[in-house]
């Protein structure tokens, strides 16, 4: 009697953790990943919050303290903590603010190309047929196109305006979106769920939005994640060659284009900015490495 009631009685077993309490679980395990998402928040904060953050005006030319070095350096002060460049503007304050146009140009051409590219991919590859050719003939237009050719004719057509930069860099990168949500939504489309919300007459509309789009999400961060350090380099590549942000507006290529003919004499004005957008990509580039892995359905970091 006594074994009877401690069997009916006994503990009920454990449930299993949540998806999301499980991704959130191999998230603070992924060292690569929290280290990339620390460097992003760190640019991101620094971009939000330029204006209390720098301590000059990045756009003020004092000829009077042109070229001060650093205050690691000989001769150098905590009123310009990394020294001035040679219009004797705070270069501190200069990579603040080159902080707010990398990240305007960066996440605003990867949030652009993948509306533009999961549109086009999610579309061809749930109708498929002709509709699916007709997005694949896009894709590979797009494809075969020189990218980096492209932008430099447009930006020297349209000019090299923060929004001009960020359009053309979204118009460069929207066929991997594509390429990676057609193939997904190709499988998703014989699944179970998918076929159930067919049988129960579903509209389009909800099947695409409701059912497809939400398991695409994963895809869709880690392309953009890895695409966003992408569009970095090459706005940066663009105002470093004199096509890209125009000046004064500071930006790190910018800086680096600038800083040129000073790079025997001053190589900190190069080596600062060229510092700051290999920390970036390479924080970005770890950061859609550890997604990848937390998202995965056994987990890989």
């Amino acid at each position: 009697m006594t074994d009877r009631i401690s069997d009916n009685t006994a503990m009920p077993e454990a449930l299993p953790p949540s998806p999301t309490r499980e991704m959130l679980w191999r998230a603070t395990g992924h060292i690569g990943f929290l280290i990339g998402l620390t460097i992003f928040l760190t640019v991101l904060i620094f971009a939000i919050f330029a204006p209390w953050i720098a301590p000059h005006d990045p756009y003020a030319q004092d000829l009077t303290r042109a070229l001060e070095p650093p205050v690691w350096a000989d001769g150098g002060s905590w009123g310009h903590i990394l020294g001035t460049d040679n219009l004797g503007r705070d270069n501190f304050s200069r990579l603040v603010y080159g902080a707010r146009v990398t990240m305007i140009a960066g996440v605003g051409a990867t949030l652009f190309s993948a509306v533009l590219g999961t549109a086009i991919g999610v579309i061809g590859g749930y109708y498929g047929g002709r509709i699916d050719a007709a997005m694949m003939f896009l894709i590979n237009v797009k494809l075969a196109m020189p990218g980096i050719l492209i932008a430099l004719s447009l930006v020297s057509i349209f000019g090299g305006s923060l929004l001009v930069v960020t359009l053309i860099l979204g118009f460069l990168f929207w066929d991997r979106f594509a390429v990676v949500t057609r193939t997904a939504t190709q499988q998703l489309r014989n699944m179970e769920f998918v076929v159930a919300a067919e049988v129960a007459g579903a509209s389009r509309f909800r099947i695409l939005f409701i059912e497809i789009l939400p398991n695409l999400t994963n895809h869709i961060i880690v392309v953009a994640s890895l695409e966003m350090a992408l569009a970095i380099l090459v706005e940066a590549s663009l105002s470093f060659l004199g096509l890209g942000i125009q000046p004064p507006m500071p930006s790190w290529g910018l800086m680096i284009s600038e800083a040129r003919t000073l790079m025997f004499t001053n190589p900190h004005l190069i080596m600062l900015p060229g510092m700051a957008i290999f920390t970036l990509v390479v924080g970005i580039n770890l950061m859609g490495d550890g997604l990848r892995d937390i998202t995965t359905p056994q987990g890989r970091g």
